[in-house]
């Protein structure tokens, strides 16, 4: 799908990249991504998507071209939700589908508790995972995220530098891909420094992020009220990220599930990045469910 226009807006901290696809007039959607993405993760569904929405995506701060929250403190995962409100207002938009991956799916059910009404629709691409890492009820590990961060300050506010290959070996080596994937991933992660010398615009401090520690009732109180229609998509092989949060994780959606007759679970073969890897497995899906008519709840 060709691109729209590619922009900035200043936030408190610094910049927030935008990139937008599709028909400016036509129903907006949010594309939001998973931590240690960028928009670009959207490119391959998108391929698979109708070109008459108006989507817009985002990088995340210290994702991609937006810059890093302020050096110093430790990055929480709940304070991305001032960066999407950011982009919201700036938006104007006050009804639109929201679709997410991983984080950026925790990301959206916490700013839908803040501002009930404005998400019309809720597409979730594996949010279990990131789910599992926010219910950690265990004191010790959740002190241990802060602990390891000040330990190691100076491992994660200071960069790597690659050469171009070695960063692609990186990606690929990590996360399963072939080199083109590799490529996508860091079209908007990479950042030239010198002949063949190159840094990730990741903020280190992405790698452990800060959780909420709150009881699973919490969640579930904040995230079942006025729940807008809801597919989320759950990859199979996903690994658990968190495996004490997994029966609370896989629980919580359940409870969703059985409360909101609009709320569906969908379970596709692939990993965690099955969208982006495997975007046909889950695209007709998502197509269908964003062109399905919802009678609006009176809840």
């Amino acid at each position: 799908m060709k691109v729209l226009k590619e922009w900035f807006i200043n936030a408190k901290w610094g910049k927030i990249a935008l990139i937008s696809w599709g028909n400016p007039y036509g129903e907006p959607v949010l594309l939001v991504h998973g931590r240690q993405d960028s928009a670009a993760t959207f490119l391959p569904l998108l391929e698979l998507m109708p070109a008459d929405y108006h989507y817009v995506g985002l990088d995340l701060p210290g994702h991609g071209m937006s810059d890093a929250f302020p050096i110093g403190v430790a990055v929480t995962r709940f304070i991305n939700v001032a960066a999407l409100d950011a982009v919201i207002q700036h938006l104007g938009w006050t009804n639109f589908t929201y679709i997410a991956h991983s984080l950026g799916a925790e990301i959206g059910l916490f700013y839908h508790a803040i501002y009930p009404n404005q998400i019309k629709k809720f597409i979730l691409l594996d949010p279990e995972p990131a789910l599992q890492r926010i219910m950690i009820d265990n004191y010790s590990t959740f002190y241990s995220y802060y602990n390891n961060y000040y330990k190691k300050y100076g491992e994660y506010n200071s960069d790597r530098v690659y050469s171009k290959a070695a960063a692609l070996d990186a990606v690929m080596k990590a996360r399963g891909m072939n080199e083109g994937q590799a490529e996508v991933i860091l079209s908007r992660n990479l950042k030239r420094i010198g002949d063949d010398l190159y840094c990730l615009s990741w903020d280190k401090r992405l790698r452990l992020m800060p959780p909420t520690n709150y009881p699973l009732d919490y969640y579930y109180q904040i995230f079942s009220k006025n729940t807008p229609p809801t597919l989320s998509i759950h990859a199979k092989d996903t690994h658990d990220f968190y495996p004490a949060g997994k029966e609370n994780a896989r629980k919580l959606f359940a409870d969703l599930e059985k409360k909101w007759k609009n709320f569906t679970i969908l379970r596709v073969d692939g990993n965690h990045d099955v969208h982006f890897l495997h975007p046909e497995r889950i695209s007709s899906f998502v197509c269908r469910f964003m062109k399905k008519e919802f009678a609006r709840s009176k809840l």
